[in-house]
């Protein structure tokens, strides 16, 4: 189950909360007890776990050294 953000309207708490898919708004409360809660939406959060898939920044050009062929 996805983790969502959300903010109670009559006490300001902000929590998280695992929540299906179906799951409607007003099943949720926030941990003081209040129904009045409302979804706070926000820009995920990506991580890029591999190396190799990026070619490399022109600083990183500069570096590298050219093929050099062996005798």
């Amino acid at each position: 189950m996805p983790l969502y953000d959300f903010s109670c309207a009559k006490c300001g708490t902000s929590f998280e909360n695992n929540v299906s898919f179906r799951a409607y708004l007003a099943e949720i409360t926030c941990p003081k007890g209040h129904r009045a809660v409302r979804r706070i939406f926000s820009t995920p959060q990506v991580v890029f776990k591999s190396s190799g898939c990026t070619a490399p920044t022109s600083a990183e050009a500069e570096n590298l050294q050219p093929n050099r062929k062996y005798n």
